[in-house]
């Protein structure tokens, strides 16, 4: 049994729950149209990579620049837990009810390479092993629509369906059992597959083929955008032919919206410069909450509906951001289904 370790960060003077609970923050830092303002809230011992929170926004999960160290930082107790020293990247996932983090470690041992997929629990803070695989392989891949991971591994791909302690379906998922007969999607680091004909089919969604740095399922499960190594964002529904959103990266689907919230780049000629928070609809259309010159803001993830947390590149702040919700951009498609049903 691995053994896991709490370390308490570095906080600064700022107090975590109350600068959550204001309404009323004061810009820090230079806020898009239609951002109310932003702040620093709380500053830790490293960088927080790649973040991303569990369902009731208690618990969030990152890695360090390399990809290693995956860690859960506790919002309410500000404790840290490392899940493993092992490389990770960006496969890992939350189950839907926010106790358990499921993530795939790739573990060296001298020229050999091995992929192995566990889970952590949050409440009784113990992992399981639930799959071993010789070599390198692709991102954990979750489909929501039965709670179903997919992975790409050097001898073919592997799934498994996730099994939780009081399980029943929600309505919407019942009613998305048609579309996974079109099939689901699985996420390599060189590209994004279409896996469809009941699994006889495997397909490559085009993109820029500069690799995949970063990815998000809708909540429905039927759309996927991600970002490519050439910082570009793309977006395909039920594996159509993907449509370029523009320069960013880290897409996050908002929880029952079809609005996605990721680092848009800013462009000078053909060279990204900066990237500013951006909510877009999946048209394109959009908006920026910041406007920093030469501070490149990243990894943000939606707080509530008029909050978002993010960190900056080389940073070790968290930022909590408020900006004026708009009705324009509610459309249902691609995340129809409601959080409650």
């Amino acid at each position: 049994m691995a053994q896991y370790f709490v370390k308490q960060l570095l906080l600064s003077t700022l107090l975590l729950n109350s600068a959550f609970a204001r309404a009323d923050t004061k810009s820090k830092s230079e806020p898009g149209d239609a951002a109310i303002g932003s702040e620093a809230i709380l500053r830790t011992e490293g960088p927080l990579v790649d973040m991303r929170l569990n369902a009731d926004k208690t618990l969030m999960a990152f890695v360090d620049h390399r990809g290693q160290s995956l860690r859960i930082l506790d919002l309410n107790t500000q404790d840290v837990y490392e899940l493993t020293p092992h490389r990770v990247g960006s496969a890992y996932f939350w189950s839907p009810d926010g106790k358990r983090l499921f993530f795939r470690e790739l573990i060296r041992d001298g020229k050999k390479v091995t992929s192995e997929v566990k889970a952590y629990d949050t409440v009784l803070h113990k992992s399981i092993a639930l799959d071993r695989f010789t070599g390198s392989s692709g991102f954990l891949t979750l489909d929501p629509r039965d709670y179903t991971y997919y992975m790409m591994h050097e001898k073919g791909i592997a799934s498994r369906r996730l099994d939780f302690p009081g399980e029943r379906f929600a309505r919407w998922q019942e009613r998305a059992k048609k579309t996974i007969d079109l099939g689901r999607y699985i996420a390599t680091q060189k590209s994004i597959l279409w896996l469809s004909d009941l699994g006889l089919t495997l397909s490559t969604l085009k993109d820029d083929v500069s690799g995949v740095e970063s990815f998000d399922i809708s909540p429905d499960g039927t759309t996927i955008a991600w970002a490519t190594a050439k910082n570009q964002i793309f977006i395909s529904h039920l594996g159509e032919t993907p449509k370029r959103l523009g320069p960013g990266r880290d897409p996050r689907w908002h929880e029952s919206r079809s609005l996605l919230l990721y680092s848009a780049g800013r462009v000078v000629g053909d060279k990204v410069y900066d990237y500013d928070i951006r909510i877009s609809d999946v048209k394109g259309e959009g908006r920026f909450l910041t406007n920093t010159p030469d501070i490149k803001e990243r990894w943000p993830q939606w707080w509530t509906d008029s909050n978002v947390l993010y960190t900056r590149e080389s940073s070790t702040d968290l930022w909590k951001l408020q900006y004026r919700d708009s009705g324009e951009m509610t459309a249902s498609s691609p995340n129809s289904k409601s959080v409650n049903q």
